[in-house]
């Protein structure tokens, strides 16, 4: 076996304007998904497992997002791992009326270049990647809200989830009712027209990174998606990379040794 740092398989994602890899899967209810059936049409790829926390998340967020849909907005196709049926039970569950795929293992993600969930490529009308991948919830609510314009009752009801989130977080009472209180303001701002840098009123020891807190171990990577990253990590054009990478040309490299 070689070391992680020898391999040349591509970790972190399609460079943005590549030709997204054409596939033919296998769907929950027993028929296929092409990517070909979307040509001429912008769509939303998003890589999941019924067994990722923050894939479970983000599924109510899909919902939401393709009820409001516009016909000039993106498809979304959800690509999983994992057994058929497992996955068939997960989308009902949450209410899916996009298409699911499975994939067989990491087949379909190791031509996207990266081995993670979830993690969402759009994708334009020519079959070109926009933009760079989004990785975790919160880069892929970020892009969900830019492509699916939201209405005032959306904007209420996003709100509030958004709200009950931080404060079911397990972070301290006084911060998370401040953090929250950021959300609200942010809502606020946005949908007023208006972009503040960042909107997190943190306590002592913390650093305001959009509507998040870092503590003393982290650093803001990204305040526009509230990115904050390890310090024994190095922040790279807005995202966190692995502890075996530095920074290359604005994306996170794996550390070639001496």
């Amino acid at each position: 076996m070689k070391p992680l740092s020898q391999s040349r398989i591509e970790r972190n994602g399609l460079k943005a304007g590549s030709v997204a890899p054409d596939f033919t899967l296998p769907d929950i209810y027993g028929g296929s998904v092409a990517l070909q059936q979307y040509r001429g049409q912008r769509l939303l790829l998003v890589f999941s497992d019924p067994h990722c926390g923050p894939c479970n998340d983000l599924a109510q967020e899909l919902v939401r997002s393709y009820r409001r849909r516009r016909p000039d907005a993106a498809n979304i196709i959800v690509v999983s791992r994992g057994e058929r049926e497992e996955n068939r039970r997960k989308a009902e569950d949450h209410g899916f009326t996009f298409p699911v795929a499975v994939q067989d293992r990491w087949k379909l993600s190791r031509k996207y270049g990266i081995f993670a969930t979830p993690v969402a490529f759009l994708i334009g009308a020519d079959g070109r990647t926009i933009g760079e991948v989004a990785v975790g919830l919160d880069q892929i609510v970020s892009v969900l809200r830019k492509e699916f314009k939201r209405g005032p009752i959306d904007w209420s009801v996003e709100t509030v989830s958004d709200v009950s989130r931080v404060l079911s977080s397990p972070i301290p009472r006084r911060d998370a009712l401040r953090i929250a209180g950021a959300v609200v303001a942010s809502a606020f701002f946005s949908a007023v027209g208006l972009q503040p840098t960042a909107f997190a009123a943190c306590s002592s020891g913390f650093t305001a990174c959009g509507s998040a807190c870092c503590d003393a171990t982290q650093t803001c990577c990204n305040p526009a998606t509230n990115l904050c990253c390890s310090t024994s990590l190095v922040c790279c054009n807005g995202k966190c990379c692995a502890p075996t990478e530095v920074c290359v040309a604005g994306r996170c490299r794996q550390q070639v040794q001496p």
